[in-house]
């Protein structure tokens, strides 16, 4: 097997990975949104029950409207996840008709991998806290320094638009 041979099917993995955590975050975030969207009807009933005065065609229109954004969400949802599973599809057939072009053969390509990882040397226990305590800092004293900034030219805007008012 070519070294480009190597590099191609390493790539299209990486690619199907990174295809399948994307996949992954858009049904996290279409799961999110239907709690979201019963929140919002649940909202919508306890108003409802409260104004006994409202007339029957009142009712229906907003039943009918949360049920409108209801099947819109699904129809949302779904079409994401035919979008990514033909994206995950085609990736495939990728490798595949990568792998049976160039005959790679798979037992050969995994146990290169293994070897490959059995030559990492992986840092101490002590070096890896020192390094996590690091960047913790630092990302701590980051978002400290952005909250700062965003307070200050939050008051700077207020403030200018209170001079032109």
């Amino acid at each position: 097997m070519t070294v480009t041979a190597k590099r191609s099917l390493i790539a299209l993995f990486l690619s199907l990975v990174l295809v399948v955590s994307l996949f992954t975050v858009n049904v996290a975030a279409a799961t999110e949104a239907e709690g979201t969207s019963a929140e919002v009807e649940s909202v919508t009933e306890k108003v409802t029950g409260t104004e006994k005065e409202t007339t029957k065609k009142e009712e229906v229109t907003t039943e009918s409207a949360a049920e409108k954004a209801e099947r819109e969400q699904r129809e949302e949802t779904i079409t994401t996840l035919i979008i990514n599973g033909a994206i995950i599809a085609a990736i495939i057939l990728i490798i595949v008709i990568v792998a049976i072009k160039f005959r790679v053969k798979l037992g050969a390509f995994l146990r290169s991998v293994k070897s490959e990882l059995k030559k990492i040397v992986w840092t101490s226990k002590e070096n890896t806290r020192k390094g996590f305590l690091v960047v913790a800092i630092v990302a701590v004293a980051f978002a400290i320094a952005l909250g700062l900034m965003d307070f200050a030219f939050q008051t700077g805007i207020s403030s200018l638009a209170e001079l032109f008012k």
